[in-house]
């Protein structure tokens, strides 16, 4: 029969302590969070010995749901932050039924699961993906799909969820897991990983709360049982590390929040580097710099790549020391639809604004502008605008959930983006185009941030839009200053007016 474990067989490494990690000496400064310093989170070491008599008691007592029901509300939008999750079968088979973060409610397997599976409601973007030491990490997943399959069914034994966008900027995402020996971890937050890695232990429950941003939440003590932590830190120096559960030198990549980093030797990397086909510009944390125009100026000649699967666009620079068009430029968030092409193309019309479709003379029509036509009837344009073709007639929502809506197969892009490839992309371009799931690179692309408000009319990155706001707050300024310099004038007279 299983016993329980008890605080007397678990090691817990406190703050204090001190160990070697990919070369450097890193002390234990409490928790990163995974907005900012606090240095590497701490760890349970493998109690061997030791195994619970009753899981089903352990999880019920584990405090998956003492975070409560989310208390979140979009201001703009009206809308509550979620994410919708659930443990599947190596043959997506759901093992339970999902739950959503905004309960108390958890997933919990007793003999644990081979996928992972979430959806979401508000606006924003979620990632996740899960390890096992037979497979390792999986690939990165966004809502609504299915984490890759192993066909020889190993449980999952960590995880690693991020949001993006403008749910992140509402508050953070906390997730928490008990693993199949009973082991209770804490709450990882923003990124962190969290699970086991180089045991025989596998997670059984996870719960996953998205929280104000500034709560009160106990998170990031111990996120792992093993030997130790693995994944990106924070350190209190300020630097950028990459910790590994068995102290070995990390090369790769590593997330944490919403940036992307690269480490070498654990530490990370900085300026050009060529990696995996690619030259990408780290930051100084090791980050992707994401838009190398500031970097590179106008290199005058581009190739396009664009993943219809992951709905992303790249703008690829060459490399000036012979690679190719191998430099990630620019990434582009976009919408698509089933009908967008596969294959290589080029660039070859453009257009300021378009008659689309609908009664060009009634209250159907939709316009789009700075247009750049690939093949056929398919171009690459911004967001739909409704009546005529003015910057003032667009759908808020088009804008707000540009990760949701479907076209007719044309790429629409945010007005910034679309004005761009008008403006500086040659005629003649290469578009090449294909369809890659769980291919999220060579740049992860960025989310919204802000929301506007249901009754916006305007893309709040068109420079044309903005101009004639700015004209007219402008104008209303000078308006004002004349109206409140006339009434002291009037004023005035009659003052004079009284005094005779």
């Amino acid at each position: 029969m299983r016993k329980s474990i008890t605080f007397k067989t678990i090691a817990i490494f406190m703050a204090a302590a001190v160990m070697t990690i990919a070369g450097s000496i890193c002390a234990f400064a409490g928790p990163g969070d995974g907005r900012g310093g606090g240095g590497i989170p701490n760890y349970v070491s493998v109690p061997y010995e030791s195994h619970p008599g009753n899981l089903d008691a352990i999880v019920a007592g584990a405090g998956l749901g003492s975070l409560g029901v989310c208390a979140i509300q979009d201001p703009i939008l009206d809308m509550t932050p979620m994410l919708y999750y659930r443990f599947e079968s190596g043959s997506n088979d759901p093992i339970i039924n999902g739950v959503p973060s905004t309960s108390t409610e958890y997933c919990y397997a007793p003999d644990g699961f081979q996928r992972l599976y979430c959806d979401h409601a508000g606006m924003g973007r979620y990632y996740y993906r899960v390890y096992s030491d037979a497979h390792g990490w999986s690939a990165w997943c966004n809502s609504k799909e299915h984490t890759p399959i192993n066909d020889d069914g190993t449980r999952v034994q960590a995880v690693q969820i991020r949001m993006k966008g403008y749910c992140d900027t509402l508050g953070d995402l906390y997730y928490k897991v008990v693993m199949s020996d009973g082991t209770v971890l804490d709450w990882a937050k923003n990124g962190q990983i969290t699970g086991t890695m180089g045991t025989d232990r596998y997670i059984v429950a996870l719960a996953v709360s998205i929280q104000p941003q500034g709560s009160q939440v106990p998170s990031g003590r111990n996120l792992m049982e093993g030997k130790g932590y693995e994944g990106v830190y924070i350190a209190q120096d300020g630097n950028t590390y990459y910790g590994t559960y068995d102290g070995r030198a990390y090369t790769g990549w590593g997330w944490l929040g919403d940036k992307q980093y690269y480490f070498i030797d654990g530490n990370a990397a900085s300026g050009w580097q060529y990696i995996d086909g690619y030259k990408y510009y780290l930051d100084a944390d090791g980050s992707i710099v994401k838009d190398l125009e500031p970097i590179m100026g106008l290199p005058g000649s581009y190739n396009i790549k664009y993943n219809k699967a992951t709905r992303t666009m790249y703008i690829m620079a060459n490399d000036p020391d012979g690679g190719g068009f191998i430099i990630p430029y620019k990434t582009f968030m976009t919408s698509c639809g089933p009908d967008t092409p596969i294959g290589t193309f080029k660039t070859y019309a453009r257009y300021d604004w378009k008659f689309m479709h609908g009664d060009e003379d009634g209250s159907g029509a939709v316009y789009c502008q700075k247009l750049t036509r690939f093949k056929g009837n398919f171009l690459m344009h911004s967001l739909l605008y409704y009546k005529s073709p003015n910057p003032f007639t667009l759908d808020a929502i088009n804008y707000n959930f540009i990760d949701d809506a479907v076209s007719g197969g044309c790429i629409r892009l945010r007005a910034c983006d679309a004005n761009w490839i008008y403006k500086n992309v040659p005629l003649g371009t290469p578009v090449i185009t294909y369809n890659e799931q769980y291919n999220k690179g060579p740049v992860e692309k960025d989310a919204i941030t802000q929301a506007i408000p249901r009754d916006q009319n305007y893309d709040p990155t068109d420079e044309e839009a903005l101009a004639v706001i700015s004209a007219q707050n402008d104008a209303a300024a000078q308006a004002a200053m004349a109206a409140e310099a006339q009434a002291s004038i009037d004023q005035a007279a009659a003052d004079d007016a009284a005094a005779q």
